[in-house]
């Protein structure tokens, strides 16, 4: 980690106030370019279409404040900017944060980071810093809401903003918001022709970005990376290869590998098992890892780890290899809507605790045990102040929806999922998620409830256009339970558990067998004994590494114990 260049002297006219100094604390590697222009120091990861980074440094480095929200609001794709000249600094995130900046003031400094790690040790941060009512949220859904991280002094840029400073001091701004709540009519048959032009646009752009380069697909049963690597075929793109991993046998790689055999592209397979999967959560790379994702707004994302450090080391991948998953056309699409907002009604109040239970129970579920009514409320605070930074519900109740797929979008989207991009990142890779270019982003946000509802109208065009032959005879998210040796061990408990019911029969099932059956083997850093027999109700894997992470910051759970650390 180095201080960037970042210290820019400030030579002000005498009438001007200086500008605070600026840290840029950006480790230069991961992607990082440094580059200069006009006098300013330049530092960008990521890509934009249409433009090259030194193109992006120069019109950047030319901006005045007026200019800089509308230039923002133009440029097209996943990025991450930090731009530092003599009397102005600022610093942006794409309208997805895809790549996270932090920041807080030290003194009469400035410190801008990517990284959680470097800002702690730079501003001495400990437990004692850290803010009670969003480690709560993070230890119930593993990611802050809202532009909070861990520590109330720092702040992430979130989704659609800037950071902009100057002698008037420092603010915080926004050149765009995703607004899904304002959803327009549509004629069914000219929305599904708008979407499958827009399919083949996502495609067209991924291979005109991709330039010829190797790509590499996580391809899972499901709809996102079959769209993406069909779309490829389509597309005619040859440099392609499908990996799957997971426990042997498991039904979803079989589905994997037919798609790859059918699209006639190369399909390689990394097993995971219990054991192997406990050395690896415990190296001391895989904590190097862990690290590098931290931007002290959720938790790293495991699953991937393991089969990059697997592909890399033993398939001989190119190191210009570009990554490109499904993340995150579920959600996009409509499939994370809950029921309970498909007719809502009622007064103004009503249908804002209507979202913020559902966001509740869908999203912050880690420890039932835990879940205190004090707990409760100070997230239903938390949330409920969110959506009153947007302007509260919106008039009409049919854009309820949309202020549930917001919330979602800020906070659990953009911190935990799209933190899996870190992963290719920590392996040298490039890479793309297509599903959330902005294109996409407008249309989804655009699109009325009845095209959302199970993902009906992304589902439909996917099948119809039938690229590469795939998607109307290979079964979507197939199951299949796995190991062998647990199905009649699980199959007897499941009878003697019939008498009382499903909820008491899913509360067994997660504490005796999920250790066994996570296709993942996510549980692998503890032994059996301490998932099995932990009294706080854990909801998952993902419960026991939010424990961790906080457990790691020197917070531990009410209940909880010391030791619960990958």
């Amino acid at each position: 980690m180095i201080l960037a260049e970042s210290r820019i002297a400030m030579e002000s006219p005498a009438e001007a106030k200086p500008m605070p100094p600026v840290e840029a604390l950006i480790e230069p590697r991961h992607g990082w370019q440094r580059l200069t222009s006009g006098g300013a120091t330049i530092w960008f990861r990521g890509h934009a279409h249409g433009r090259s980074a030194a193109q992006v440094a120069a019109e950047a480095a030319a901006l005045g404040e007026a200019a800089v929200a509308a230039w923002l609001d133009r440029l097209d794709g996943h990025y991450s900017l930090v731009v530092l000249a003599a009397e102005r600094a600022w610093a942006a995130v794409d309208p997805v944060r895809s790549y996270p900046l932090i920041w807080a003031r030290d003194g009469a400094r400035v410190v801008v980071t990517h990284s959680g790690p470097a800002i702690e040790a730079r501003l001495g941060l400990g437990a004692g810093d850290i803010d009670p009512a969003i480690a709560t949220a993070v230890a119930h859904g593993s990611f802050t809401i809202g532009d909070a991280t861990l520590y109330g002094r720092v702040r992430q840029i979130g989704p659609g903003q800037y950071l902009w400073i100057d002698g008037g001091g420092v603010a915080q701004r926004r050149y765009h918001r995703w607004q899904p709540w304002r959803p327009i009519e549509a004629n069914p048959e000219e929305l599904a022709e708008q979407l499958s032009a827009l399919n083949r646009k996502l495609i067209d752009d991924l291979v005109t970005s991709a330039g010829g380069r190797p790509i590499l697909v996580p391809l899972s049963a499901g709809l996102d990376s079959r769209f993406m690597v069909s779309g490829l075929k389509e597309a005619g793109y040859a440099k392609v290869r499908c990996v799957a991993y997971g426990l042997a046998g498991n039904r979803e790689a079989e589905m994997s590998r037919e798609i790859a055999r059918r699209l006639g592209y190369p399909w390689t397979f990394v097993p995971y098992t219990q054991g192997r999967m406990r050395r690896t959560l415990r190296s001391a790379d895989y904590a190097a890892y862990k690290a590098y994702s931290d931007s002290l707004t959720g938790i790293h994302f495991p699953q991937e780890y393991r089969m990059l450090a697997d592909i890399i080391a033993h398939h001989a991948l190119a190191p210009d290899t570009i990554a490109v998953n499904g993340q995150s056309g579920d959600f996009i699409a409509g499939n994370h809507i809950p029921a309970s907002l498909f007719d809502s009604g009622g007064n103004v109040e009503a249908r804002r605790q209507r979202v913020i239970a559902a966001l509740m129970t869908k999203h912050f579920k880690h420890w039932s045990a835990l879940a205190t009514p004090a707990r409760l409320a100070t997230i239903a605070s938390l949330l409920a102040k969110e959506i009153d930074a947007i302007g509260g519900m919106p008039e009409s109740p049919a854009g309820d929806h949309g202020i549930y797929e917001y919330c979602e979008f800020q906070d659990r989207q953009s911190k935990y999922v799209l933190n899996g991009q870190r992963t290719y990142e920590y392996f040298g890779l490039e890479w793309r998620v297509p599903l959330w270019d902005r294109a996409y982003m407008d249309f989804w946000a655009q699109a009325p409830l009845a095209a959302k509802e199970r993902e009906s109208l992304y589902r439909s065009v996917l099948v119809r256009d039938n690229w590469g032959g795939v998607w109307r005879d290979v079964p979507v998210n197939p199951q299949r339970v796995r190991p062998h040796w647990i199905r009649p061990l699980r199959a007897a408990a499941k009878l003697a558990f019939a008498p009382l019911g499903r909820a008491r029969w899913h509360r067994f099932e997660r504490r005796a067998f999920q250790y066994w059956m996570s296709n993942t083997c996510a549980y692998a850093a503890w032994p059996w004994h301490r998932v099995a027999f932990d009294g706080r109700g854990h909801n998952g894997a993902t419960s026991f590494h939010a424990a961790a992470y906080l457990e790691a910051k020197g917070v531990l759970l009410d209940g909880g114990r010391a030791g619960m650390r990958a």
